[in-house]
C-alpha cells in the first residue's frame, strides 16, 4: 500500500471517528484504547483538509495560535455537550466557574478565556483541552476533602492552558506523523477481521507514542505544579491541598493497582512530583483557609442529584445513622433536595422550615423551596418563589431556567417569552435560554421565530451545520413579518459565510 494511500485512508478514518474520539478518551467504551491513540495522532497530524477541524497550519510550527486553540477547543466542546453524561447542572457549574475565575484571575492568563464544565464520572480526573475549556469528573468534585484540594486541581489545570502544553505536545510529535498514521491504518483494517489481533498493534503504537512523550511530558507537570501553586497562593487558598491531594491520589494506586485513579492515569504523580511539591510548600507560611458554604453544598448536591432518589435519601440517612450533625447546613440541604427528588414533599417541608431561616437569600435553597412548590403542582407559588429569589440573585441561571419553565407550564407564555427575551439581551451565550425561548414561540405558534431562537441555540453549542438546517426551515415557514423574514435571512446569509471561510482557510493551508 502506498504511502499516500494510507495518508488518505488514515484522514477519511479520523473525519468518521473524529465524533467518537472525545467520549473513547474521557470514557469507558469497548474501543478506549484504539481511539484514544487515535485521538493522539489526530492531534498531531500534519494540517490537512479534514471538515471537521481548523487548519492547523505548519507542522514545523512552535505552537499552535491562540485562534486554532479555541476553534479546536470548541469542536471538541461540541460533541462533550451531547453526550448525555455531560453535567448541565446549572448551580454545580456556577460553582465551577466562580472558583475558577478566582484563580484565573491570578494565573496570568492575559486575555485568554475559560470555561470550566461537569462530566458526570465517578472517577478522579480533570483535564484541560485546547482553547481554555477545563473540564471535572463528579468524582474527583466528591473526593476532594477541602476546597484547596480542588482549587489545586483547577490551576494545575490552567497552568496547562496558560502554558499551552497542548501545542506544545503537537509540535513536538510531529515528526512521528507519518509512521504513526501508517501504523495505525493497519491495526483498524486488522480490526475488522480479527480483533484480537489488534491488541498488539495498539500497544506498539502506543508504546512508541508514550515512551517518545515521557519526558516532555514529565517536564509539563512539573511547570503545571509549580505555576499552578504560585496561583493558589496569589487567590488565597492553601497550597497544601496540592501536596494532600497527590499524597491521597498516590496511596489509592495500592488499592486501584493497574485500574488506578483517571486522573493518575493522565497525570502520572510521582515521589519526585510529590517532593518537589513538599519543599517549594517549605518556603510558604501555614494559614487554615476554610471551605466556602457553596463548596460543602456542591458537594452534598452532587450526592443527591447523582444518586437514584430512592438511594439518595438513604445515603442521607446513613449518614445521620453515623453520627452525622442534623443540623449542619449542607446536611439538611442534601437531605431536604434528595426528599424533594424522592416526592416525599410532606418530609421535605419540615426539613425546609428548618433551612430557610438560617439561609434565607441562597439561591440553591430559594430554587429548592420553588422547586418544591413546582413538584406538588403549585406552579402559582413557584412563580412566585422565583421572582422573590431572583430578586436576591438576578444572574443565577439556574433561577432562570427554573422560572421560565415554571411560566410555561402555568401557560403564562407570554410572561415567559418576555422574561427570556429581556435576559438573552444581556447573556446571548446561553443555549438553554434560545431553547426555551423556542419553546414559548412553538407554544403561540410563531414557526420562524421558534426555529430561529433553536438555531441560536444550536449556534452556541458550536453546531452550526445544525443552526443553519434551522433557519432554513424557519425561512420556509412563511410566518414571519417582513423584519423577522429578513433578519432570518441575514443570520443565515452570515452563517454560510463563515462555513465558506473555514473552508477556504483549510483548503489553502492544505496545499
Amino acid at each position: 500500500m502506498g504511502l499516500a494511500c494510507v495518508i488518505k485512508m488514515c484522514e477519511r478514518v479520523r473525519q468518521v471517528l473524529l465524533h467518537r474520539l472525545v467520549k473513547a478518551t474521557l470514557y469507558d467504551s469497548p474501543m478506549k484504547k484504539l481511539l484514544s491513540v487515535l485521538l493522539l495522532i489526530t492531534l498531531t497530524c500534519p494540517a490537512s483538509p479534514a471538515d471537521d477541524l481548523p487548519e492547523l497550519g505548519d507542522i514545523s510550527s512552535a505552537t499552535l495560535s491562540p485562534q486554532q486553540e479555541q476553534a479546536l477547543g470548541r469542536q471538541v466542546m461540541m460533541e462533550i455537550r451531547s453526550d448525555p453524561d455531560y453535567f448541565s447542572d446549572p448551580f454545580t457549574a456556577e460553582y465551577l466557574n466562580a472558583l475558577g475565575y478566582r484563580l484565573v484571575a491570578n494565573a496570568g492568563a492575559g486575555d485568554q478565556t475559560f470555561e470550566f464544565f461537569v462530566v458526570r464520572d465517578s472517577t478522579l480526573n480533570a483535564f484541560a483541552l485546547p482553547g481554555g475549556f477545563i473540564g471535572v469528573h463528579t468524582g474527583l468534585l466528591i473526593a476532594a476533602e477541602n476546597e484547596s484540594e480542588l482549587a489545586s486541581v483547577l490551576s494545575h489545570e490552567i497552568a496547562h492552558v496558560t502554558q499551552h502544553h497542548m501545542a506544545r505536545m503537537m509540535a513536538a510529535q510531529s515528526q512521528n506523523t507519518l509512521p504513526m498514521l501508517a501504523a495505525l491504518a493497519v491495526a483498524i483494517l486488522a480490526a475488522r477481521s480479527n480483533p484480537q489481533a489488534t491488541g498488539g498493534a495498539i500497544m506498539g503504537i502506543q508504546g512508541g507514542l508514550i515512551q517518545s512523550q515521557l519526558n516532555f511530558t514529565r517536564e509539563n507537570e512539573r511547570e503545571a505544579d509549580r505555576i499552578g501553586m504560585q496561583t493558589l497562593v496569589k487567590s488565597g487558598y492553601d497550597a497544601r491541598g496540592m501536596a494532600s491531594f497527590f499524597e491521597r491520589l498516590q496511596k489509592y494506586t495500592r488499592f486501584y493497582e493497574t485500574n488506578a485513579p483517571s486522573y493518575l492515569r493522565t497525570h502520572p504523580v510521582t515521589y519526585e512530583r510529590i517532593a518537589d511539591i513538599q519543599n517549594r510548600l517549605q518556603q510558604i507560611p501555614f494559614r487554615p483557609i476554610p471551605d466556602s458554604l457553596d463548596f460543602q453544598l456542591m458537594r452534598v448536591r452532587l450526592r443527591a442529584l447523582l444518586s437514584s432518589p430512592r438511594d439518595g435519601v438513604a445515603w442521607f440517612d446513613n449518614v445521620l445513622a453515623e453520627g452525622g450533625d442534623p443540623n449542619a447546613l449542607p446536611q439538611l440541604y442534601g437531605q431536604t433536595l434528595a426528599l424533594v427528588r424522592a416526592q416525599r414533599f410532606t418530609d421535605a417541608h419540615k426539613l425546609l422550615s428548618r433551612l430557610l431561616p438560617r439561609l434565607p437569600a441562597h439561591p440553591w435553597v430559594e430554587q429548592l423551596a420553588a422547586q418544591l412548590a413546582h413538584d406538588e403542582g403549585k406552579l402559582d407559588e413557584a412563580i412566585r418563589l422565583y421572582r422573590q429569589a431572583i430578586l436576591h440573585a438576578p444572574n443565577s441561571r439556574g433561577l432562570h431556567y427554573g422560572y421560565a419553565e415554571a411560566l410555561l407550564e402555568a401557560g403564562q407564555t407570554q410572561g415567559a417569552l418576555d422574561f427570556l427575551t429581556q435576559r438573552l439581551q444581556s447573556i446571548r451565550t446561553d443555549d438553554r435560554l434560545y431553547e426555551l425561548q423556542a419553546r414559548a414561540y412553538a407554544a403561540l405558534n410563531k414557526q420562524l421565530l421558534q426555529h430561529r431562537a433553536q438555531a441560536e441555540a444550536y449556534i452556541n453549542r458550536g453546531n452550526i451545520i445544525a443552526a443553519v438546517d434551522q433557519l432554513q426551515i424557519a425561512i420556509k415557514s412563511g410566518d414571519g413579518d417582513f423584519y423577522s423574514q429578513s433578519a432570518t435571512e441575514a443570520r443565515l446569509k452570515e452563517l454560510r459565510s463563515m462555513i465558506e471561510y473555514d473552508r477556504a482557510q483549510k483548503q489553502r493551508g492544505g496545499r
